[in-house]
Order: C-alpha cells, then structure tokens, then sequence
C-alpha cells in the first residue's frame, strides 16, 4: 500500500508550502520544527515530489554542509556557473590566477574558500571579501527568471558560523531582495523568528508534534478502526513509532 510511505495529516504544511513556491503566498520562509521523529524529513520529502517541475529544488542536509562556501558554491554548481556572472567574476579576483570551478561543487567550495581567505588574510579583508562575494551572489540570484526553493535539512547540525549567517546575511537576503526564492529551514531547532525584527515576522513558523488519533484513522480508512486507534494510543500519536506499527501491520495484511 502507497499509505504506508506516508504520515497522516500534514496538510497544511504542504499547502503552504505548494502556494510559497508558486508565489501566491505573503511570505517566503518556513521554518519546520520538531522533535526527532515529528515528520520533518519526510515532510521535506513531500514537498520536493510534490514541487511542480518549473520550480528549481534545492536541497541540503546540514550534516554535510559545513561552510558558508559550501553552501554558495552547491547553489551555483545546481543553478549553473553562467548564472552567476557577477558572483563568479568576484571570486576570480580575490583568487589568484583567476581559477574556475565549473566542473564540481568540491572544486567550487575550495575556490570560493580560497577567494575568501587565501594568503592568510587578517578578520577584517575576510569579512570585506565574504560581504563582497554574498553581495554578488544576492544579486545574480534575484536576476533570475525561474523560481527557485531551497531547503535545509537537520538544522541544529549546522556550524555556528553557518547558523549566523543563515540567520543574519541568508534569511535577510530572502525577505528584502530574493522574490523569486523560497527557502524552508527544518530541524530540532530553527532560526529564532521571534527576536528577529527583519525577517521575523515574514516567515511561517510550524511546531510539529504528534498526530490525533482521528486523523490516523481517517489516514488508514482502509484498516479496521480498532486496529488503528490501538497502534496510534500505544504510539502515543508518535509518527515515526505509529508508522513504523502500521507499516508492519501492513506488511502482514498484505501476505
């Protein structure tokens, strides 16, 4: 059965998300938080399947994404170097012989990190070189035709460093200067919407928590009510744990 891949309810996140992306809603920015096991993967999941092909999806896990460049440098190689005419003519400045990083992201995170602080550059040239570049980047990113969403996944894995700038340069960026991108930040812990005046209040902020019995038997209409009620009370409305007690049952049903 196609159920057994998914989780009951979450409908409102979908649709908001589906009419953030098509541009028909007042904001841009969705923060999914959860405790481990709430959904917030899956819902993840959903929203690239379910994103219309015309719409650019982007997707990172913070588990792997350990730098600022790394983070540039995967949305250029994604989005492709000529869109970033602007943005890849400064980093060739700031790098010496003028290295070019059309190949792979690897190759990229290690020019746009050396454009930032080759020759062993003193705080104050770094951080004039990172404002540059993001600057650049902002730019050629509004420029673009095609709507674009990009998501970051296990956000409380996120580097301090990496969770700053997503805070302060990145969230900034989506609300004043990128209409056409969408961004949704999930994780344990989200950005801090309440105590931020710039972005804070432009943003949709979801606490995902365990799922009603009701709803997982109007989920599973297929399987006896009984069965349900008692999988989703001894699950405590869990998704993860009920899931995985339907997926079972299903399996079984389905010898």
């Amino acid at each position: 059965m196609a159920k057994q891949l998914n989780f009951a309810n979450r409908t409102q996140e979908l649709d908001i998300f589906l009419n953030m992306a098509a541009g028909n809603y007042d904001c841009r920015i969705m923060l999914i938080e959860g405790a481990s096991g709430m959904g917030k993967t899956w819902l993840l999941k959903r929203f690239k399947h379910k994103c219309p092909p015309d719409i650019k999806y982007i997707p990172f896990d913070c588990k792997g994404v350990v730098s600022i460049p790394a983070f540039l440098s995967q949305i250029v190689v994604d989005l492709g170097q000529e869109q970033f005419p602007t943005f890849v003519s400064k980093v060739k400045v700031f790098v010496h012989g003028g290295v070019d990083f059309s190949e792979n992201d690897i190759a990229a995170e290690q020019t746009i990190s050396i454009a930032i602080n080759s020759d062993n550059v003193d705080p104050a040239i770094q951080k004039f070189r990172l404002e540059q570049l993001q600057q650049a980047f902002f730019n050629d990113l509004a420029k673009l035709k095609q709507r674009i969403v990009i998501t970051l996944d296990t956000y409380q894995l996120a580097n301090e460093v990496l969770r700053d700038w997503i805070e302060s340069k990145w969230l900034r960026a989506i609300e004043r200067q990128l209409d056409n991108v969408v961004t949704v930040i999930a994780g344990q812990f989200v950005p801090d919407h309440q105590n931020n005046s710039v972005w804070g209040d432009e943003c949709e902020h979801f606490m995902l928590s365990s799922i009603a019995i009701d709803d997982w038997c109007k989920f599973c209409s297929d399987l006896p009510e009984d069965t349900v009620k008692g999988l989703a009370l001894a699950g405590d409305g869990h998704p993860a744990n009920v899931h995985q007690m339907l997926s079972l049952v299903i399996k079984r049903w389905s010898v």
